[in-house]
């Protein structure tokens, strides 16, 4: 992430520290101010506490603290916290009874040179500051990790995503130049406007397919082209009910994720039935989902698993809508001996 794309309190460093030192300074000088009456003496007298409280803090926040974020050498870092809790007590009781005694009342002769209570009193009334920087600092690093986890995610799921996407392509166009190559052996009259549909639909899953939501009336079109496909090539042979139900406009859906459950039924149902095949696709569009059916004769065939059933097409979109559709979706299967179902529905709302 670059300092650019950080969030505004994670940016211009130098100001920030700025800010935070002058708000301690104001917050000592009106705390202590108010209690002893005398706001004057206590200006002066935080002024000069204010370097060991910066060089005590700064040691905390930048010289200890990445011993436990980075290293994780906790022991040694509790350690040096006690080491530096007490250093830190006794330069700031040095600097306010030394310093500020010197140069504020030119008296130092009932300072003596090491005050154990005081150093502690002084310690508890300003480590709170080291402390609080500590936790901005903690704070930052988890906020700047979480939003790099984050980005790693989405990078890794766009990048499945394209690879599923990608793996459409050649599925699609292998099964359907099978398709075509069956024509071709028997000179099919059909066989060059199976060319002209099968350039259009190449032309939308390559160059047009490639935002991450499509139009649903495109979408839909190409379902159209891809069902035109198949009839010419089973000419009467093949049973085939297509019905469109609801209002497609002002709607858009992920690209192609509606392709690989009618393909399958041509690939796995009809294309295997020698005798009189059977398809009946059903979509209903309303104003909060799109539900697809699909229903295609099987052929008895011995000792076919779920898996070969559903081909690598339904494998594909099932993890696509898990990426794109996320609890937004219902996806059911029903193969059985003489029918396969797939009943398959998306919320358009989050």
């Amino acid at each position: 992430m670059t300092e650019n794309q950080l969030p505004v309190f994670f940016r211009y460093r130098f100001w920030w520290h700025l800010l935070f030192w002058v708000v301690v300074y104001f917050i000592y000088v009106i705390t202590f101010g108010g209690r002893f009456g005398n706001y004057s003496e206590e200006l002066y007298r935080n002024l000069v506490l204010l370097p060991p409280r910066m060089i005590g803090t700064y040691l905390l926040t930048y010289l200890i603290l990445p011993l436990a974020l980075k290293k994780k050498r906790f022991v040694l870092f509790a350690m040096l916290v006690v080491v530096h809790a007490f250093f830190f007590g006794f330069i700031v009781w040095f600097s306010l009874r030394y310093l500020y005694g010197i140069t504020h009342r030119g008296d130092i002769t009932e300072i003596s040179l090491f005050n154990l209570p005081k150093i502690i009193s002084t310690l508890f009334s300003n480590y709170l500051i080291p402390v609080f920087a500590a936790a901005v600092v903690i704070f930052k690093k988890w906020y700047l990790d979480q939003q790099k986890n984050k980005k790693l995610a989405e990078e890794k799921l766009a990048a499945e995503l394209s690879f599923l996407k990608a793996q459409v392509h050649p599925h699609f166009l292998f099964n359907t130049l099978n398709n075509l190559y069956a024509l071709t052996l028997i000179k099919s009259e059909k066989t060059p406007d199976i060319v002209l549909k099968l350039s259009d639909l190449l032309d939308y899953m390559i160059y047009k397919s490639n935002d991450a939501f499509v139009p649903l009336k495109k979408e839909l079109e190409i379902l159209e082209g891809y069902i035109e496909l198949e009839k010419m090539r089973y000419n009467e042979r093949l049973e085939l009910k297509y019905e469109i139900n609801g209002d497609a406009s002002g709607h858009e859906i992920a690209p192609l994720i509606l392709l690989p459950f009618i393909e399958n039924s041509f690939k796995h149902g009809a294309s295997k039935d020698r005798s009189k095949p059977s398809i009946h696709i059903k979509l209903n569009i309303g104003p909060d989902f799109l539900a697809l059916e699909v229903m295609n004769s099987v052929p008895f065939v011995k000792n076919l698993d779920e898996t070969e059933r559903e081909g690598i097409g339904l494998k594909n979109v099932k993890r696509r809508l898990e990426l794109i559709y996320p609890g937004r979706h219902e996806l059911l299967i029903y193969p059985g001996d003489t029918l396969f179902k797939v009943e398959f529905k998306i919320f358009w709302k989050k």
